[in-house]
């Protein structure tokens, strides 16, 4: 049963949504009336269509299914099968930021299960990575300390009745949590010992993330050289076969070039003594750290992470004053958004107004008349 809900000025400059088509972003909105008071609703394309774009004959099922995937690529929305009836449903991630409840209603559909790796990432991304209990960071990929590791916390026990809906969890470490549940109810909590050593284990799995990044990029770069080569070979038998090997040599069109070979080295240039990642890093962090809550973990994820997709460094560096200068997030997003800003103003740069094409004409003609006429009095003088 769709619900009355609010929509708060800041969501039309939030640079994520910016990005995205115009009619997803009405339909993040839709969502939120279509959603119950824990943020879950049912989520088919026919569902969507009906209730969201009953009267727009020009989007079809299919096309409101990519609208529907659009949202869950962008993590605003997470989609997942739940109940009995196997159901497609999915959750509003950030549903409570968005909305302020003021008598919420028991919501009569299954959560997204706890048992599910993806459902307790979602949580986590939900809470910014950051324990909700001791507020450190939680390292995004498993390490070696357990302790360090995610959790997932219910505010209210499901001993004492709470349930597995979004608004009665929250991200924690495994210490953490343990230790809450062995407190006796209403005393303080204080984060365990078992917590030390976390910035080593938050390093670790930042490190191995970035790892990640760079091999799938050398693994993409290498696929597409060689599907490049087997295309040229496949032509270049073709071309045997045809007999116009011989005639191919000649105009220099029959040896297919030499394919490009990778190095082995990474992506991301290892200049000097430190990385161009932490020097980026660090040379952003001293010019605009003050009065802004950056985080150098955070900055030289989003570097690394760009570096690694083959982003110019200049370019880079550009979009990174832009965001400093107007004390916006360091996000994959808001650099997303720098970059097209920079780009779209580097377009017709060089391009001169006609108004002052026509008025450079017009002044090279005057100063070629005088000059004539110069030259004229000159010889008649003489």
């Amino acid at each position: 049963m769709p619900r009355i809900r609010t929509v708060k000025p800041e969501f039309w400059e939030d640079e994520l949504l910016g990005v995205i088509p115009r009619d997803a972003r009405l339909l993040f909105i839709a969502t939120f009336n279509m959603a119950d008071d824990e943020g879950l609703l049912r989520w088919t394309p026919a569902y969507i269509k009906a209730q969201a774009f009953m009267y727009d004959d020009d989007l079809t099922i299919a096309d409101v299914g990519k609208l529907m995937q659009c949202l869950t690529d962008t993590g605003l929305v997470f989609p997942y099968i739940g109940g009995v009836a196997r159901q497609q449903m999915a959750v509003v991630v950030n549903f409570r930021k968005h909305q302020r409840i003021n008598r919420p209603q028991k919501s009569k559909l299954v959560p997204p299960s706890l048992g599910s790796y993806k459902a307790r990432e979602m949580y986590a991304r939900r809470d910014g990575w950051t324990c909700q209990l001791c507020g450190g960071g939680i390292p995004q990929l498993p390490v070696v300390n357990d302790s360090h590791n995610l959790a997932i916390d219910h505010i209210r026990p499901v001993a004492s009745g709470g349930s597995d809906h979004p608004s009665n969890v929250r991200a924690a470490h495994q210490a953490c949590s343990q230790s809450r549940r062995n407190s006796p109810d209403g005393e303080e909590f204080i984060p365990p010992r078992s917590l030390l050593g976390l910035e080593d284990s938050l390093n670790d799995a930042l490190n191995r993330s970035l790892n990640c990044s760079v091999n799938e990029s050398h693994a993409e770069m290498k696929s597409t050289v060689e599907v490049s080569t087997d295309s040229e070979i496949s032509s270049l038998n073709h071309s045997l076969t045809e007999g116009k090997g011989k005639e191919g040599n000649r105009e220099g069109k029959g040896t297919p070039p030499t394919p490009q070979q990778s190095s082995g080295s990474p992506t991301v240039a290892q200049t000097g003594e430190r990385a161009i990642e932490d020097r980026m890093t660090d040379a952003f962090l001293d010019r605009y750290r003050s009065g802004n809550a950056y985080s150098q973990r955070q900055v030289r994820k989003v570097i690394a992470e760009a570096l690694a997709n083959g982003s110019d460094p200049d370019e880079l560096w550009r979009a990174l004053e832009r965001l400093g200068a107007l004390s916006k997030p360091v996000t994959g997003g808001t650099l997303q958004f720098a970059f097209s800003e920079i780009r779209k103003g580097a377009i017709g740069a060089d391009v001169i107004p006609f108004r002052d094409r026509q008025q450079q004409a017009t002044d090279d003609f005057f100063d070629r008349a005088m000059a004539r006429a110069q030259s004229r009095m000159q010889q008649e003088t003489s």
